[in-house]
C-alpha cells in the first residue's frame, strides 16, 4: 500500500520533538494514511480533511470510542456518544461551562493563580509542573464541581497510572484495575453528595433528567470522569508548555512583558501549534472518500488535530510559533457537535496564569526539560520543567 505508515499514537517514541516528525510523515503518506497498528486505522492528518470529518459524524462515528482500537469499551460520555443521545448529554453539561460560570469564577480564577504563581517566584522558581501548572486545574476542578481536595488527588495519581497502562512499554500496569479506582473514587463522591444534600454539579446530575428518566449511577460516573480528565489533563498539559514556549522562543517573553494585553494571542498560537489534545478516533458508518482514498464502511480513522493544526496548506510556516499569525479556525479544542466544552474556561485560566507571570521577574530555564509521551495516544506536554526567574534565556530546550 503506498499510503502506508508506520503510526503507534500509544508508541513511547511519539514525544517532543519527534511526534511532529511522525505527523508529517503520515501527511507526506497521502490524505488518509494506513496505519497496521492496532488493528488498523486510516490517520487524516489535513486540515480540511480532519475539519470535514468532524464536521459529519453521520460518516464518522464517535460511537465506537475515542480512542484506537475502537472497540466501544468504557465510552465516555458525552465524546463516545453521536446525535441525539451525545445532544442530551452535552446539555446536561454544558451549564457547569457556561459563560456566566467562567465570568463568575474569573475573581477565583485569579486568586488561586496569584497565590500559586507568588509563592512560586518568592521561592525562585522550582519545578512548575509540580508546582503550578498541576495544581491549578485541581484547584479550579475542585471549584466547578464541587469534588472534596483529597479525591482530586487521588484520581490525579490514578489517571497517571490509567495511560501507563496504555502506552508500548515494557511495564505492565493493570489498566482495568485504575479504571475500576477511578469509578470508585467517584462512586464516594456520589454517595457524599446524596448524604448531606449539598448543591452544586454532582447534584444537578442526580436530579437530572433524560427522556424523562433520571440519570443511572454509572451515566453519573462516566460524566464526572470525563469533567476531571478534560478538565486537569489538558490545562496543566497547556500551561507547562506556555511558559516551555516563554522560555525558548526567542524574543516572544519580552513582548509579552511589555504588553500582558497580547495574552489572548500567546495562548491561541499554543494551542494551535502545540495542541495538548491531539488525535480522536471515529468509525465509518458507511463508505467514505477522503482526498481520493476510499474509506470502507467500519474503518477506524484516527482524525490528528495536532497535525491539522500544523498543515502549511492552513498556515503558512507552521512549524514556527507566531502569536502574530491569524489562528481562527484551530482545532486545538476541535471543531462541530465535540469541540471542547471547557475551552472558554481553559482560556481564561491561561490568559490569567501569563498575565500574572508577567507581574514577575523574567522566567528562564534551569535545568533539563522532560516531555510525556502521547498519554491515552492524546495528551501531550512536559512532565518536568524547572525554571528560575532572572535574566531571561532564550536557548531551546
Amino acid at each position: 500500500m503506498t499510503n502506508a505508515v508506520d503510526f503507534d499514537p500509544y508508541s513511547a517514541h511519539l514525544s517532543e520533538p519527534g511526534v511532529w516528525d511522525a505527523y508529517a510523515a503520515a501527511r507526506a503518506a497521502g490524505p488518509a494514511a494506513w496505519s497496521g497498528r492496532r488493528g488498523g486505522f486510516w490517520v487524516l492528518t489535513r486540515f480540511d480533511d480532519v475539519r470535514a470529518a468532524l464536521r459529519d459524524p453521520q460518516t464518522f462515528s464517535s460511537g465506537s470510542g475515542h480512542r484506537i482500537p475502537t472497540d466501544g469499551s468504557q465510552r465516555a460520555i458525552p465524546i463516545d456518544f453521536d446525535p441525539p443521545l451525545h445532544t442530551a448529554y452535552r446539555r446536561l453539561m454544558t451549564a457547569a461551562l457556561s459563560p456566566a460560570r467562567v465570568r463568575e469564577l474569573k475573581p477565583f480564577l485569579e486568586r488561586t493563580v496569584a497565590d500559586l504563581v507568588d509563592r512560586f517566584v518568592a521561592a525562585g522558581g522550582g519545578e512548575f509542573v509540580r508546582e503550578v501548572a498541576l495544581p491549578l486545574p485541581l484547584l479550579v476542578l475542585t471549584e466547578l464541581i464541587g469534588f472534596d481536595p483529597a479525591t482530586v488527588a487521588q484520581f490525579r495519581a490514578v489517571t497517571e497510572q490509567m495511560w501507563s497502562g496504555l502506552a508500548d512499554d515494557d511495564e505492565e500496569v493493570d489498566f482495568a484495575g485504575a479504571r475500576a479506582r477511578v469509578d470508585e473514587l467517584m462512586r464516594t463522591e456520589i454517595a457524599a453528595h446524596r448524604a448531606d444534600g449539598r448543591t452544586g454539579f454532582v447534584t444537578d446530575l442526580l436530579d437530572a433528567e433524560i427522556d424523562g428518566r433520571p440519570l443511572d449511577e454509572d451515566e453519573i460516573i462516566s460524566i464526572l470522569v470525563t469533567f476531571a480528565v478534560a478538565g486537569h489533563e489538558t490545562t496543566m498539559n497547556s500551561a507547562s508548555t506556555l511558559v516551555h514556549l516563554l522560555v525558548t522562543e526567542p524574543g516572544q517573553q519580552d513582548r509579552l512583558r511589555a504588553d500582558p494585553g497580547l495574552a489572548p494571542r500567546f495562548v491561541e498560537e499554543m494551542l494551535r501549534h502545540r495542541s495538548p489534545a491531539q488525535n480522536f478516533a471515529r468509525r465509518a458508518t458507511c463508505p467514505a472518500g477522503v482526498g481520493g482514498q476510499d474509506i470502507a464502511t467500519g474503518d477506524a480513522v484516527l482524525l490528528s488535530f495536532a497535525a491539522a493544526n500544523r498543515d502549511p496548506e492552513r498556515f503558512a510556516d507552521p512549524d514556527r510559533f507566531d502569536p502574530d499569525r491569524d489562528t481562527r479556525g484551530h482545532l486545538g479544542f476541535g471543531w462541530g457537535i465535540h469541540q471542547c466544552m471547557g475551552a472558554a474556561l481553559a482560556r481564561s485560566e491561561l490568559a490569567i496564569l501569563l498575565t500574572r507571570l508577567c507581574a514577575h521577574p523574567p522566567v528562564a530555564a534551569d535545568g533539563e526539560v522532560r516531555w510525556s509521551g502521547l498519554q491515552g495516544g492524546n495528551h501531550l506536554g512536559p512532565t518536568t520543567l524547572p525554571v528560575r526567574f532572572g535574566p531571561a534565556r532564550t536557548e531551546k530546550g
